[in-house]
């Protein structure tokens, strides 16, 4: 998985407004929502979990799930203006041109 410029940004301002340390990154994994759909998730962690596939970007480290790391392959996390400000957006691979 990619991660713009711009989305590490959006992720790094996050973690300071949180007053979180410089050196925690985000981790990607899978969740049940309320329905009971599985549903990504992203939360920031001090250290990747065993198995974590660990990548950075403009200083801040994404941590993957193992069981994400595959189905994630070629996607980009990016960022797009939604109604209330600057989104967090899982583009699939070959849909960058969109």
């Amino acid at each position: 998985m990619q991660v713009t410029s711009t989305a590490a940004n959006v992720l790094a301002e996050a973690r300071q407004a949180q007053e979180l340390p410089e050196e925690y990154g985000v981790r990607v994994f899978a969740h049940t929502d309320e329905s009971g759909e599985a549903a990504l998730a992203l939360a920031f962690a001090e250290q990747p979990a065993e198995g974590d596939l660990v990548t950075e970007q403009d200083g801040t480290e994404i941590y993957v799930a193992p069981e994400l790391a595959e189905p994630l392959a070629g996607s980009t996390l990016d960022v797009t203006e939604g109604p209330d400000g600057p989104e967090l957006t899982l583009v699939p691979q070959g849909d960058e041109e969109e």
